[in-house]
């Protein structure tokens, strides 16, 4: 994994271990030597090592381009969101129903068996019956966890 150096915030002093900054009477930050990247013994000033943002982000494969209906699933930590959906997907906790978020402002409004409309969250809750069947008529995202 790539990693790049970052100043940590506050003055340092070595200690036994690894780099210490007092921040009050009772609580000291402490810094090991494995985190710590390098130390400047003039300034106090400590730098860590943090991934590399931008590099983990330009490894993820390339974002699919949603053209026709249908569920555009993707992970994450793996891949860029596909690009041009109508509708984000999430699956309620026990299973028995879908959080539909739009993505765009002049989708129509949704309607029907199974269909409501949360309109403080801008959110459809639709159960899995209807969910099958937006899939059919619109480009729908859902995301998945890499574990």
């Amino acid at each position: 994994m790539a990693s790049i150096e970052r100043k940590i915030n506050g003055t340092f002093a070595p200690v036994l271990g690894g780099y210490a900054q007092q921040i009050n009477e009772q609580t000291t930050l402490f810094v090991p030597d494995f985190s710590a990247a390098r130390y400047d013994p003039k300034t106090g000033e400590l730098f860590g090592y943090a991934p590399d943002y931008a590099a983990l982000e330009a490894e993820k494969a390339p974002a699919v381009q949603a053209d026709k209906p249908g569920e555009y699933v993707y992970c994450y930590e793996m891949q860029q969101a596909p690009t041009g959906c109508d509708f984000a997907a999430d699956l309620s906790y026990y299973g028995k129903h879908y959080f539909l978020r739009p993505l765009r402002d002049d989708l129509p409004q949704l309607h029907g068996r199974g269909i409501s409309y949360d309109e403080e969250r801008n959110t459809y809750t639709v159960t899995t019956r209807a969910y099958d069947k937006l899939k059919d008529q619109y480009r729908i995202r859902y995301e998945t966890c890499l574990d």
